[in-house]
C-alpha cells in the first residue's frame, strides 16, 4: 500500500532537530550491527578494523567490538574479541543478566577449523569473556543469528558449507540453514542442517511456544525441505519442535528476492518480519523497499506494510513502542515517493508506524553525502529518539567529529522542529564490577553501609566475580563497601556514586599472610580524643565479622594520632585509641588475647598535618597480621 506522507530529511548541520550526536571508532572501518537500550544507557556492538583512537590494537584484521555508553552516549567501557585473521561480527543478545552473547564468524587460524568457521562470544555484563565457542569445519561456515529458547538454551542460525559429517549430518548441497544449540554454559547440545540443493541459510530465531520455534532465513532452492518456491530468493521459515527437529517449512515473497532482518512479537501474540523485497507487487514504489510482513501459524504469510521510493530501501529493524506501534531503523537511496530528499548515496531512514490505525506517524532521514545507515532506533527521554548505526560520510557534513572511513554513529533526535531540552539522565543508579581475590574462591559477601556507617545492604557473589547492584533512591550518594572472602584480607572502600548512572568498582583482595598492613579509615577521634565516634561503629562490625571468619589469625592494633596534643600525651592517647578498638571487639564477643595493642603517636603519619584533614586521617588505628 501507498502512504501520502512527507517525510523530512535531516542533513547533519540542517535543521533543528538534532541535539546531540556521539562517533566512536578510529582511523579504518567500524561497522555497527546490533545495538541495545537499557536503563543504564546503550550498548554498541559491530566489528572494528581499527587500531587508533579508541582502539588499540596491532594489524589490519577485524575484531568484534562492544562500545558500552550512558544514557548521554558518554563511553563507559569497550572492548574488542578475537584472533590474529578476521572476525565480523552478524548478530547479538542482550541476556536478561545484562549479559552479551555475540555471533558471526572467523577465519583466525588458531581459532578456525577450516577457511571461516561460526564464531560465538559470551561475556559478562562488563565485557568479561564467560566462553566461546568455534564451530565450523574445512568449507565456510557462520553464525548469521542467536535467541534465547524458554529453556535456558542459546540457539544460534547461520549457514554451513562445511562437508563434515559431525557438524552437517544431513548435506542438502551448496550452502544449508544451519542450526546450533548451546547450554548456558557453552556446551554444543546439536548440530542440526536444513534446505535444498541451491543456497539457504537462517537468520532469525522465534521462540512461537515453548515446544515450537521458528527460524526464519532465505533459500533459492527449490528442492529438499523447500516446499512452496516463489522467487529467485523467498524468505524461509522452517518450523522445528523444542529440541530442533524439523517439523515443517514454507516460503513466502514475490518473484524476485528477499531478505528477512529483524522480527517483533505484537501485544496479542502476532509475529511480524521486517526486511527487504525486490519483488513487484510486493514493493511498491521503487527496485527494493523495506517490507513488513504478518507470519500466520497456519503456515501463510502477507506484506501488512511497505515503503520507499524508487531507489533502495532496508528494514534493519522492528521494535515496539510502549503505545503498541512499530519503530523502524533502516536505510535508504531514494529520494521520491516516501521519501523526497536524499543527502547521500544512502541515508540512515527512521519511520515511526501505527498498525492499529493503518497510519503512518513519521518518517525522517538522516545523514551526509556518503553512506549512512541505522540498525537500531529507541524511543529516549521527553518524546525523543536515539538513532544507532554506522556513519561513512565525513564529520563537517555531519556536524560532529568522524574518525575513519566509517564509525559507529549515534544520534538523539526529535520530531518536531524545535529540539528539546537535553534530556535528563533516567533509570537506577547501579554499582558494577568485579570481585578479585588473589586466590580461587568459592563465594564472595559484600556488605553496603551508608556514609555514616548504617548498614543498607548485603549480598553473595559467585566465582564469576562479577557483581551488579542497584542504589536505593533514598540513599545518598556516598556509600561504603566491604568485601569479605575466606582466607583474604577484608577491605572496605567509600564510594562517590554518579546518580542514574552504572558505576564501575573493581575490588581487588590479598590473600592473608603475616605482616599485611590495613587502615581503619572509618574509624574516627574527635582532636585529643579516643572516644569512638558513632560514624565509626559499621567498620567496627566489619572488621569483627573477618576476624570470626578467621578464628586463627592474631592482629596488632597500632594507635596514631595528628600531633596536636601535648607531646607527652602523644603515646598515651595513640595506644587509647587501639585499646577502645580492641574494648568494641571484644564486646562483640572476640577473645582479648588476638590482639597485640601499640601506640606509635604522630611518628607515623600517612598525610599532611598542615591540614585539617590530613590531621583527621593521621587520627587512626590500623590492624596489622601476625600470625595465620
Amino acid at each position: 500500500m501507498r502512504w501520502l506522507v512527507v517525510c523530512v530529511s535531516l542533513v547533519m548541520g540542517y535543521g533543528q532537530k538534532i541535539y546531540n550526536q556521539r562517533v566512536y571508532g578510529g582511523g579504518m572501518a567500524d561497522v555497527m550491527g546490533r545495538a541495545f537500550q537499557d536503563e543504564a544507557g546503550y550498548w554498541l556492538i559491530g566489528h572494528t578494523r581499527s587500531r587508533d583512537g579508541l582502539l588499540k590494537r596491532k594489524g589490519y584484521d577485524a575484531d568484534f567490538w562492544v562500545v558500552r555508553t550512558d544514557r548521554r552516549g558518554e563511553l563507559l567501557w569497550h572492548a574488542t574479541y578475537g584472533g590474529s585473521g578476521d572476525e565480523e561480527l552478524t548478530d547479538a543478545l542482550l541476556l536478561p543478566d545484562k549479559g552479551l552473547v555475540l555471533v558471526g564468524w572467523t577465519d583466525s587460524p588458531e581459532l578456525s577449523h577450516g577457511k571461516k568457521d561460526a564464531y560465538v562470544v559470551c561475556l559478562d555484563p562488563l565485557g568479561k569473556v564467560r566462553w566461546s565457542q568455534v564451530v565450523g569445519g574445512a568449507g565456510n561456515d557462520a553464525a548469521m543469528g542467536v535467541g534465547l529458547h524458554v529453556d535456558g538454551s542459546l540457539w544460534v542460525v547461520g549457514q554451513v558449507g562445511s562437508a563434515d559429517s559431525a557438524l552437517r549430518p544431513k548435506s542438502y548441497g551448496g550452502l544449508d540453514g544451519w542450526l546450533l544449540r548451546f547450554s548456558m554454559t557453552g556446551q554444543l547440545l546439536l548440530s542440526a542442517t536444513f534446505g535444498g540443493s541451491e543456497n539457504d541459510y537462517l537468520r532469525l530465531v522465534i521462540p512461537w511456544s515453548p515446544d515450537t520455534v521458528w527460524l526464519v532465513g532465505a533459500s533459492d532452492s527449490r528442492d529438499g525441505e523447500i516446499r512452496n518456491p516463489l522467487g529467485k530468493m523467498d524468505i524461509w521459515l522452517v518450523e522445528v519442535d523444542g529440541q530442533g527437529a524439523f517439523r515443517r517449512s514454507w516460503n513466502f515473497g514475490g518473484s524476485d528476492f528477499e531478505e528477512p532482518y529483524s522480527w517483533v512479537r505484537s501485544p496479542e501474540g502476532e509475529i511480524w518480519i521486517a526486511g527487504t523485497s525486490f519483488s513487484r507487487g510486493v514493493a511498491a514504489y521503487g527496485r527494493a523497499d523495506g517490507v513488513v510482513w504478518r507470519v500466520q501459524p497456519e503456515g501463510a504469510a502477507y506484506a501488512a506494510w511497505s515503503g520507499g521510493g524508487s531507489g533502495d530501501e532496508g528494514l534493519n529493524r522492528l521494535a515496539l513502542t510502549p503505545q503498541g506501534q512499530w519503530l523502524v531503523a533502516g536505510m535508504t537511496s531514494s529520494r521520491n515517493g516516501l521519501i523526497p530528499y536524499l543527502a547521500g548515496l544512502y541515508d540512515a531512514w527512521a519511520l515511526l508506524w501505527d498498525p492499529l490505525r493503518d497510519s503512518l506517524q513519521f518518517c525522517y532521514t538522516f545523514g551526509g553525502k556518503d553512506v549512512d545507515s541505522w540498525v537500531a532506533l529507541f524511543v529516549a527521554e521527553g518524546g525523543s529518539y536515539v538513532g544507532c548505526g554506522t556513519t561513512a560520510s565525513p564529520g563537517d557534513q555531519l556536524g560532529v567529529r568522524t574518525y575513519g572511513s566509517a564509525d559507529f554513529w549515534v544520534v538523539w533526535w526529535h520530531p518536531d522542529t524545535t529540539a528539546p531540552p537535553a534530556p535528563q539522565p533516567e533509570g537506577p543508579t547501579l554499582l558494577v564490577g568485579y570481585i578479585l581475590p588473589e586466590k580461587r574462591f568459592d563465594t564472595a559477601w559484600v556488605y553496603v553501609r551508608t556514609e555514616t556507617g548504617q548498614f543498607l545492604d548485603s549480598f553473595s557473589v559467585d566465582t564469576a566475580g562479577f557483581f551488579r547492584w542497584e542504589v536505593p533512591d533514598s540513599v545518598g550518594m556516598t556509600i561504603r563497601v566491604s568485601v569479605q572472602v575466606p582466607g583474604h584480607l577484608w577491605k572496605e572502600v567509600g564510594v562517590r556514586l554518579r546518580p542514574h548512572r552504572e558505576n564501575r568498582l573493581d575490588i581487588h583482595l590479598e590473600a592473608l599472610r603475616p605482616g599485611l598492613r590495613m587502615p581503619l579509615f572509618f574509624v574516627h577521634f574527635d582532636k585529643g580524643s579516643a572516644k569512638l565516634l558513632p560514624e565509626s561503629y559499621g567498620q567496627l562490625e566489619e572488621l569483627a565479622r573477618f576476624l570470626r571468619a578467621h578464628p586463627r589469625l592474631r592482629i596488632e592494633l597500632a594507635g596514631h594520632t595528628d600531633g596536636t596534643s601535648l607531646p607527652e600525651s602523644e603515646i598515651q592517647l595513640s595506644r587509647q585509641r587501639a585499646l577502645a578498638v580492641r574494648d568494641y571487639l571484644v564486646a562483640q564477643g572476640l577473645a582479648k588475647e588476638r590482639f597485640t595493642i601499640v601506640g606509635y603517636g604522630k611518628q607515623r603519619p600517612i598525610a599532611d598535618n598542615a591540614t585539617p584533614e590530613g590531621q583527621r586521617r593521621n587520627r587512626r588505628v590500623e590492624f596489622r597480621i601476625l600470625a595465620w
